[in-house]
């Protein structure tokens, strides 16, 4: 009796080891865990309201992926991925969230095209392209690469549906473009003429209280900003228009966009003069204004606040109204150049009382790898693992929404991160880097908010995470004045020093020789226009070997978030923004 047990315990134990079925197993309860929480996300619209969840659904699908990427289930996972993603920006309307729904359907093409979802992933992804991030031209090729790759695939009616319906949008060469610039409203679909400056695009970010409006200029030139009152008796809304001198419109920029979110009605372009560009924004309202240039590359950012002010409303009825003229209103804005008037300027907000929600900004990212260390270590990767452990550390702590500015490896140009923020209603913005320095000597943590650089070494960062020279960082600080208008300086400032404090504290508990470099200021891209407190932290540097060795470990990446963490719940303690505890 005692032989059979031990025999029947041999076979048994032979059998659960058996690589085949340990692994068949092990791949489809994975996948099911997975898909059920999927699902279950899905039968709750309470839950989909939360980003936290639809990121705990996509780990558990990149888990899978990542897990048993040879498996069919390793294939579904990561389709899945890029439809998690894509259900979340349809709560979220990040762009963003679409761009890398995108590039995750791309992605599991190219890695399963054997699978039978491949055509589905590249027929979802040219969907998105042609709808959300509107590049028709992207689109076009996304289609075209399921028609030719996936030629047996049962969504190759719908891609050459798609493709004679974009047939005119059909790149002019066989280059193959994966993916374009998030927020593009519209882009050039011909080739420019070699030696002209055109206005190539124009990008959005808006809802019924800020609306951040991007004008995408081929080189630098002259340019001024007009706004126009209210005149109800002719229905004509208030509006805000730009002039840039010297400047063709690119084909395909030509037609109203309308956006219609409360604040922003829409978008047109024309041409007062043959070598002017206009565009003009009609407005449900406005409350304060802002037009800058950025540079490398180079474009115009137009910020606007909404109207919700009652004194503003008054100084709106007693500024005079331009001369009349017959003719439709939208016609007299892009045909004749009224007479300058003064933004206008509407007191400061009151501050939130509650802290509701955090935008965490992993710095870099896709094209922009940020600093290199000497041993390979990406800034834009480390920045990358730390934002999403400083996500899961402020919701485990503060039990606030966490909003990342990018899930994955994009890119994201410097002005959409602070108008993610802005646009979601964020109370506070933070903006994670790693620090490099010539001198490889050089090792620390500083903490930077917006304000003018005191020195030569602030100035230094300011226009390598700007992407920029030292003298594009003097020039910047030109216009810093009226920019800085509604920027929470002090609020940021005070920010900037319990971050630091927390931070240099926190990593010294489990670290050695960690040096206090202090909160600094300066002038980053990254944090202009922002309208609530926001930092850019400088975690470590990646330039020194200790500290690139550090920031590549997740040991540390935790360590940081969890100070950050406690550090942010402290500030928002003291400032009664979260009872304490």
């Amino acid at each position: 009796m005692n032989m059979k047990r031990i025999v029947i315990f041999i076979l048994s134990l032979l059998w659960l080891l058996s690589p085949v079925t340990v692994f068949a197993e092990s791949s489809e309860q994975a996948y099911q865990k997975a898909r059920d929480a999927y699902y279950s996300l899905q039968d709750s619209s309470r839950k989909q309201m939360y980003r936290e969840n639809w990121e705990n659904v996509y780990d558990k699908f990149e888990s899978v992926y990542q897990r048993f990427p040879k498996t069919r289930r390793g294939a579904d996972s990561l389709y899945m991925c890029g439809k998690t993603m894509a259900g979340l920006y349809t709560v979220s309307r990040i762009k963003p969230d679409a761009q890398r729904s995108v590039d995750l359907f791309v992605q599991m093409a190219e890695t399963y095209p054997e699978s039978s979802l491949a055509d589905d992933a590249l027929l979802q992804a040219g969907k998105l392209m042609e709808e959300v991030l509107v590049d028709k031209s992207a689109a076009y090729v996304l289609y075209k690469q399921l028609v030719k790759v996936q030629s047996s695939g049962d969504m190759v009616g719908k891609a050459k549906a798609r493709l004679a319906a974009l047939a005119s949008y059909a790149p002019v060469d066989n280059a193959v473009v994966a993916s374009a610039p998030q927020s593009t409203i519209v882009a050039a679909t011909a080739k420019t003429p070699a030696g002209s400056r055109t206005l190539s695009s124009i990008r959005y970010w808006s809802n019924p209280d800020y609306t951040r409006i991007v004008l995408d200029v081929s080189s630098q030139t002259k340019f001024s900003a007009h706004y126009l009152v209210p005149e109800p008796s002719k229905g004509a809304p208030p509006r805000l228009y730009v002039d840039i001198e010297k400047t063709g419109l690119a084909e395909g920029l030509n037609e109203k966009t309308a956006v219609d979110d409360g604040l922003l009605r829409q978008i047109r372009t024309g041409s007062p003069q043959s070598d002017t560009v206009r565009v003009v924004l009609d407005l449900e309202s406005i409350g304060d204004y802002k037009v800058f240039p950025l540079s490398d590359p180079w474009r115009i950012v137009i910020d606007v606040a909404g109207d919700k002010s009652p004194e503003l409303k008054r100084r709106d009825s007693e500024i005079s109204s331009l001369p009349d003229s017959s003719g439709d209103a939208i016609a007299k804005v892009l045909n004749e150049t009224p007479k300058d008037q003064k933004p206008l300027h509407i007191p400061k907000a009151p501050a939130t009382s509650t802290l509701r929600r955090i935008v965490v900004d992993a710095g870099h990212g896709g094209k922009d790898p940020g600093a290199v260390g000497k041993s390979g270590t990406l800034e834009k990767d480390v920045t990358l693992k730390m934002a999403k452990a400083l996500s899961k550390e402020l919701t485990k702590q503060i039990g606030c929404e966490v909003i990342l500015t990018r899930s994955g490896d994009v890119y994201l140009p410097l002005e959409e991160r602070t108008a993610i923020a802005n646009k979601v209603g964020a109370d506070l913005f933070i903006s994670l880097h790693a620090n490099a320095n010539n001198n490889r000597k050089a090792y620390g943590i500083e903490t930077y908010y917006l304000n003018f650089s005191k020195n030569d070494k602030a100035a230094a960062v300011a226009a390598r995470e700007n992407g920029t020279s030292i003298k594009q960082v003097s020039d910047l600080e030109l216009i810093l004045f009226d920019l800085m208008a509604n920027a929470k300086i002090n609020e940021s400032s005070r920010l900037a020093t319990v971050i630091q404090e927390g931070l240099v504290k926190g990593i010294s508990k489990k670290y050695s020789d960690v040096r206090d470099l202090g909160v600094r200021q300066g002038p980053f891209y990254v944090l202009l226009g922002a309208t609530m407190p926001s930092v850019l932290v400088e975690t470590a540097f990646l330039s020194h070997p200790r500290e690139e060795k550090r920031l590549k470990s997740s040991a540390y990446q935790k360590t940081a978030a969890k100070a950050i963490a406690k550090a942010i719940k402290d500030y928002a303690v003291n400032n009664k923004l979260i009872a304490s505890r």
